[in-house]
């Protein structure tokens, strides 16, 4: 198992001019050395990646017993607004991940599933709890399938792999020795796992540059799909870390029953356009 250390930052991109909002890694204090809650500082050199246009920023982060300051280097007018610095939840041991013989049936039986439990016992209130929860499921359905669908297409077709190991900036930057090859002849492959195992696939930008790069499939392609998509991606957010709040702590009212269900149309929208656009490889 694995965490990370982050905090979650707002600010307006300076390449494109969008709302942004994502996680952005902290040095970890020295735990063991601190006698006081003050003594939990931190600093140190970090990336902010805007989810909307997938634009890298170099970035200074400043971590005083949570509270932290992140400063984009190229851009220090731009305001970021930083969350108090906390672990991510656990992620799974990929390991010995095995991956599904078909993402696409996963998916659908739990679209399915949520569905009738919305159905069935959804509500008209839009602060409601369950309406959350089914709203939250279909978020983390889209996730699997986007990470299970890619990662299968790209081990299983040497030429998606070569154009991801070419044209992704992160595995660009990854040398091996003859010898490392020569003692395991499934390092390359075994990279790329960790690499998009590792991906947080709610950052649907991000995503979408995996799949254009490696499949050449635009997940983005529909400009009024995509902005709902990330208006969705946000409330997730607050469903998540915020218990159905948004940044100011106001009680989100937006998980209507009609709400929940025209979202989850539009994941199977998405889901259903990429299945078939992958299904050559």
């Amino acid at each position: 198992m694995s965490q990370r250390f982050e905090t979650h930052v707002q600010f307006t991109c300076p390449q494109c001019a969008a709302y942004a909002s994502t996680a952005v890694d902290v040095p970890e204090p020295d735990w063991g050395g601190a006698e006081r809650m003050s003594d939990l500082n931190s600093e140190g050199e970090t990336e902010v990646q805007c989810p909307v246009c997938a634009s890298l920023f170099e970035a200074y982060v400043i971590n005083s017993a949570g509270d932290c300051e992140v400063t984009l280097k190229e851009h220090p007018e731009t305001h970021v607004s930083a969350d108090t610095a906390f672990y991510s939840p656990e992620e799974d041991d990929w390991s010995d991940y095995v991956l599904p013989d078909d993402p696409f049936s996963i998916w659908k039986e739990s679209f399915e599933q949520a569905q009738a439990y919305l159905e069935t016992h959804g509500s008209d209130d839009g602060g409601a709890l369950l309406n959350r929860m089914v709203f939250s499921q279909h978020v983390a359905a889209l996730e699997a399938f986007l990470g299970d669908t890619l990662l299968k297409a790209v081990l299983a077709d040497p030429k998606p792999l070569g154009r991801l190991l070419a044209g992704d900036r992160e595995l660009a930057k990854e040398k091996f020795t003859l010898a490392e090859i020569e003692a395991s002849p499934e390092l390359i492959r075994d990279r790329v796992s960790a690499y998009l195992a590792d991906i947080r696939y709610h950052n649907l930008a991000k995503v979408d540059v995996l799949y254009r790069t490696a499949l050449e499939i635009e997940v983005l392609k529909d400009q009024d799909q995509r902005e709902k998509l990330f208006t969705a991606i946000q409330h997730r957010h607050d469903c998540v870390h915020r218990n159905g709040r948004d940044k100011a702590n106001e009680r989100l009212t937006v998980f209507t029953k009609a709400y929940v269900s025209e979202t989850a149309h539009l994941f199977r929208m998405l889901v259903e356009r990429i299945d078939t656009a992958v299904s050559p490889f």
